[in-house]
């Protein structure tokens, strides 16, 4: 089955976002990553989560509300915001082939450096 690519088409109106299937556990595909090296999702309160467990010097960032999302085939993504002491971070994620893309913009809050962004794949860990 070949895929066709959408750009810029909204999803049906009563398509329901499941991300039942996308729940547990990710790893990095790179293991010298500075970034996000593993993140889980889960449902709390019929939000979904993410928590990211270590980045970096396996700092735990906690966990923030993902905001999921839908393009009309199906395929899913989520936006999640975490505010940190010296660092804002905004992560976009989209489910590709079975494997997540996290593109993560940070920023500085006190500017002592530029602002920069990273994209990093990961797979389930089973």
């Amino acid at each position: 089955m070949e895929r066709q690519e959408i750009y810029g088409i909204e999803p049906e109106a009563g398509m329901a976002i499941d991300f039942t299937p996308e729940l547990g556990n990710w790893v990095n595909f790179n293991p010298e990553s500075k970034g996000i090296q593993k993140f889980s999702l889960t449902k709390k309160d019929g939000s979904l989560i993410i928590h990211v467990s270590q980045a970096g010097l396996a700092e735990d960032w906690g966990e923030a509300i993902a905001i999921p999302f839908l393009d009309n085939v199906g395929e899913k993504a989520f936006y999640a915001r975490y505010d940190r002491s010296q660092l804002e971070s905004w992560l976009t994620a989209d489910l590709n082939k079975g494997l997540w893309a996290i593109v993560a913009f940070h920023r500085f809050k006190d500017r002592s450096k530029p602002n920069f962004f990273s994209r990093e794949f990961y797979y389930r860990d089973r």
